[in-house]
This record gives C-alpha cells, sequence and structure tokens, in this order.
C-alpha cells in the first residue's frame, strides 16, 4: 500500500520534478500536484506554493476542477487573514481612511 504524501513532500517532489520530468515522472507529478491543490493553505507560503501550481498550468484549466477548489482556498485564507488584521483609521484628520471595504 502507498503511503499519502504530505503537502511538504508533494512540494519536494513537484518542485523537483516539474521541470524536467520524463513520462514516467508524470504520475508522481500529478500525484505531488493533486496533494497540493487539496491542501487547506494555513499560511502565505502555502498559498504561493497552490498558486505556482495553478500558474504551472498556464491557463489550461484542470479537468478535475482542482485549480479552481485550489484558488478558493486561497482567497479564503487571503479574506480571513484580512478580516483579523487591525485596520488602520483615518490619519492626521485629512479624512483618508486606508484599508479595503467590501461593497
Amino acid at each position: 500500500m502507498k503511503a499519502k504524501r504530505t503537502f511538504g513532500q508533494a512540494i519536494a517532489l513537484w518542485e523537483a520534478t516539474r521541470q524536467t520530468a520524463s513520462d514516467d515522472d508524470f504520475a508522481k507529478l500529478e500525484n505531488a500536484e493533486r496533494v497540493i491543490l487539496a491542501h487547506r493553505p494555513t499560511s502565505f507560503a502555502d498559498a504561493a506554493t497552490m498558486l505556482e501550481v495553478v500558474m504551472e498550468q498556464r491557463g489550461d484549466g484542470r479537468s478535475d476542477g482542482l485549480d479552481l477548489r485550489a484558488m478558493e482556498r486561497v482567497v479564503s485564507l487571503l479574506r480571513n487573514t484580512a478580516a483579523d488584521a487591525p485596520r488602520p483609521g483615518k490619519t492626521n484628520g485629512s479624512g483618508i481612511v486606508l484599508g479595503a471595504s467590501r461593497a
């Protein structure tokens, strides 16, 4: 029985083989991409790696939809992190408020 690949292992394999993958490596690379794209990011580094995998596709969407679901998870991480961040207030009484508003 194959051991389940962890996110860290998948990143290492993907980074090592993505530029030089042979036909023999394709299944391993595809499996690593699945693990990366199915991951729920917990840091900006995780999110960046997931975006790299999606960008590597060069606009060719995956038929399994993992790329789109990965993007949804990255957006969720960014929104949640932004929501938890302290909001800057008004500056010098000029009336300028920093920070994005959600419309």
